[in-house]
């Protein structure tokens, strides 16, 4: 009786950890696209802050789309968004300098077209 107890609650307990599961997933998937297309806005952001030659503002809105950058696993994460990162750590750098905004502007347009192409897909 007492071992029925037992397999009762291994079996119930291994139902509903399954089921958390399947929804952490679900929120998973919703949560990289949602942090995906923050990383594209605040890249725009920074391209904007660069064009009027803001390199503060500029740096900021690169530093918070490297942060909406690291929420980004499984596939989204793949080869060419990690290059459109790399190029937005050199617009980073560019923005770093005084009177770099023109040079990281230029840069931050590529970064731009390259995450709106894999946007896309």
């Amino acid at each position: 009786m007492q071992i029925n107890k037992i397999l009762n609650t291994l079996v119930l307990g291994g139902v509903f950890a399954l089921t958390s599961t399947a929804a952490l997933a679900a929120e998973s998937a919703a949560g990289v696209a949602e942090h995906f297309k923050l990383t594209v806005e605040t890249t725009k952001e920074a391209l904007n802050h660069a064009k009027e030659g803001n390199e503060h503002a500029c740096l900021s809105s690169i530093k918070t789309a490297k942060q909406h950058y690291k929420e980004i696993t499984g596939d989204a994460a793949g080869k060419g968004l990690q290059d459109a990162m790399k190029r937005m750590k050199e617009a980073q750098a560019e923005c770093e300098k005084e009177g770099g905004a023109p040079k990281a502007a230029e840069i931050l347009t590529e970064v731009v077209a390259t995450l709106e192409k894999l946007k896309g897909k």
